[in-house]
């Protein structure tokens, strides 16, 4: 059986969430779409709607030009200039898609800001629960201390922990340094520091070291020390 509504608000509990499986899955509360129309198949469970969508459910807000979703698999995707927010994650794409009860994949321009930390990138997926973000297809973080920019980057942002594959770019203008390397691993946080294996090339203050090794140590005092 369809249903064919216009212009209403229709609220459906947590287990049909168009977008925000991990969002509704989780803390249980009601979700409402609205959209110029939605058509809902009450056999299948597949909810698709068209025009305007906008989704509210608990501090979870996404808007779209198109969306589908099913309420028995608690797969959905909405596409067409998508904006998403979550707590203090925020981001944009061309099309979003959720993954499992907590994770989604956003394609396309991808923009993302979690606190100081903001995600560039074809494409990018994300976990909300454990605020792991992998950009695949490459892209870029910027961070206070300054971007990092490469073919992979994934990593934990509220850790502050991340790893670049693939030439990688790093470039703090905070600590006046500019570093090349195959392969990066940032620590932000207890004993900050940058590890570039491969093709390591440090730069700081017209001073240049290379090697296949070199590490970073990131100070308080806003200086850098390449070893």
């Amino acid at each position: 059986m369809k249903k064919m509504l216009k212009r209403e608000l229709v609220t459906f509990f947590a287990a049909s969430c168009l977008l925000c499986g991990g969002f509704a899955a989780a803390q249980g509360g009601q979700t409402q779409l609205d959209a110029q129309t939605i058509e809902y198949n009450a056999q299948t469970g597949q909810i698709t709607a068209s025009g305007g969508v906008t989704m509210l459910h608990a501090g979870a807000r996404l808007t779209g030009a198109n969306a589908s979703y099913n309420a028995k698999t608690k797969q959905g995707h909405i596409t067409g200039n998508v904006h998403g927010s979550k707590g203090d994650m925020k981001f944009s794409a061309q099309s979003v898609t959720t993954q499992g009860p907590s994770e989604i994949i956003a394609s396309g321009n991808v923009y993302a800001q979690k606190a100081d930390k903001v995600l560039r990138g074809a494409s990018l997926r994300y976990n909300f629960d454990t605020s792991y973000a992998v950009l695949p297809q490459g892209g870029t973080i910027s961070m206070a201390d300054g971007t990092i920019t490469a073919n992979k980057i994934e990593g934990n942002l509220q850790n502050e922990q991340f790893q670049a594959a693939g030439n990688v770019h790093i470039v703090s203008q905070t600590r006046n340094v500019d570093a090349y390397s195959d392969v990066a691993d940032y620590y932000g946080k207890n004993d900050p520091r940058i590890i570039l294996t491969g093709n390591a090339v440090a730069m700081q203050n017209n001073n240049e070291l290379r090697g296949n090794k070199l590490t970073l140590y990131l100070g308080n005092d806003g200086k850098a020390a390449v070893k």
